[in-house]
């Protein structure tokens, strides 16, 4: 049994004001056209009751007197869901309806939902050839970022081993038995009680430390790659509760060999923005980009401004500055200055109690005034195309970045093997999905030189 560090903590309580579960999608070869899948859940969960993070859910210490703990729970037979679209549409349609029923990771912290099989799902060259069966795997973002639920999904459906080792350490046996979690409860909380007044100390020691760190920072004029924020434009309002969901499925050799998919696919949708909002001085997004790991921490990674150059006409010239952008954001994580390292220890320390109530402290349903990016683009390498499901091998993977009230359009861009998917998430209330998706093909035509249409919704 273990703590949630600080940044897992805040992202289980942000989740209650701003729904954050992660919807991965493997889309993966049918064998033939009826395939049992009531047969495919059942050895999914045979093989979930062997992967560590798959047995965790979290458990709350009364009045937040310490953070929430990891404990060990049984796989419940309601973590699996089938479900009958015929087409790629219904299935995305279905996909989108989903996104509002979000986990309760006291209860569960991840969901596996089966589609199919369906007659139409895109494949990297842009075709449809053949049957296939979706997996959506639905993930808290407490559990596992990025990397994680890529790392989940591998155990999942991967050939070789199963077992996904637990980054906070040995989980304690845990029955699940009503008097045993009143008891533990409140154990924790007085165990959080005896380790209140050093936490205050330790989070006075690195305030400060924080505070001259930052004073240091602005009186020698040391550089960041921190960008000043812009004015909130049309894309950043509040999206409503209906969801858009597309994806661009494309071959990875298709694309730049100069230049990594994230910067090949920034670029695209840099020009499809200049198309959807029209010429402006600067604009910039959000995007996701990984940190080092840390023991006892699930999610690593940090949201970084990276300018999309709209000054630039021409995309070798603009890839090329976008390409720089996103190094230097890389190397400052990999690399993170004193600030923010004093910021993070300060967090760490802060009592469970002062920190739940920051949380609570986030206007959620008010737009704001200014913001980092005017879209999030989040992008993640899952490996290689050795993953199978119901003996059909793993066609494309996908993903939806959430929307809140500051981001009405958000970007995912997933390779597995040698396949490419590029997603869109918004809502009809803040842009028509299919006029943009047209745009962001465009883009990317921009971007690889080739006229043709290489994108399937």
């Amino acid at each position: 049994m273990r703590r949630l560090s600080a940044p897992d903590a805040a992202m289980y309580w942000r989740s209650a004001m701003l729904p954050s579960d992660q919807f991965v999608v493997y889309c993966f070869d049918a064998p033939h056209e009826q395939v049992d899948l009531v047969s495919v859940m059942a050895g999914l969960r045979e093989r979930s009751c062997g992967i560590n993070d798959l047995r965790l859910r979290i458990l709350p210490v009364p009045g937040d007197l310490d953070r929430p703990y990891w404990v060990r729970a049984d796989v419940d037979h309601a973590a699996f869901a089938v479900h009958r679209p015929a087409t790629w549409g219904e299935c995305l349609t279905m996909i989108a309806e989903l996104i509002d029923d979000q986990l309760d990771p006291a209860e569960s912290a991840w969901r596996v939902h089966l589609f199919g099989p369906i007659a139409d799902a895109p494949c990297g060259d842009g075709g449809g050839d053949g049957p296939a069966v979706v997996a959506v795997v639905q993930v808290s973002h407490a559990l596992a970022d990025g990397r994680g639920t890529a790392a989940i999904c591998r155990a999942l459906f991967g050939t070789g081993g199963r077992e996904v080792t637990d980054p906070a350490g040995d989980v304690a046996g845990w029955t699940g038995a009503v008097r045993w979690i009143r008891t533990m409860r409140w154990m924790l909380a007085a165990a959080g009680v005896v380790r209140l007044p050093v936490s205050v100390g330790s989070m006075i020691w690195f305030g400060m430390r924080s505070f001259i760190e930052y004073r240091r920072a602005a009186t020698e004029q040391i550089a960041t790659p921190t960008r000043a924020p812009q004015p909130a434009g049309v894309l950043n309002r509040h999206p409503g509760s209906r969801r858009s969901l597309r994806v661009i499925v494309l071959p990875r050799p298709s694309l730049s060999a100069d230049h990594s998919v994230t910067v090949v696919a920034l670029t695209a949708i840099s020009f499809a923005l200049d198309e959807l909002l029209g010429p402006a001085p600067r604009r910039a997004i959000e995007l996701t980009v990984g940190t080092p790991p840390r023991a006892g921490q699930r999610n690593n990674f940090r949201n970084a401004a990276i300018e999309l150059h709209p000054e630039s006409t021409g995309a070798g010239e603009r890839m090329a500055r976008i390409a720089e952008e996103v190094a230097v954001a890389r190397r400052f994580v990999a690399d993170p200055d004193p600030v923010a390292v004093a910021a993070r220890r300060a967090e760490s320390a802060t009592p469970a109690f002062l920190a739940h109530w920051g949380v609570r402290q986030l206007e959620a349903d008010t737009p704001p005034s200014t913001v980092t990016g005017v879209t999030v683009v989040s992008s993640v390498n899952r490996g290689p195309a050795d993953l199978m499901l119901a003996g059909g091998a793993v066609r494309f993977t996908a993903g939806f970045p959430a929307l809140s009230p500051a981001q009405g359009l958000t970007h995912g861009v997933h390779g597995i093997g040698l396949t490419v998917a590029i997603s869109v998430t918004t809502s009809p209330e803040i842009v028509d999905v299919d006029s943009y998706i047209a745009m962001l093909r465009r883009g990317l035509d921009r971007v690889t030189g080739d006229g043709e249409g290489r994108a399937a919704r």
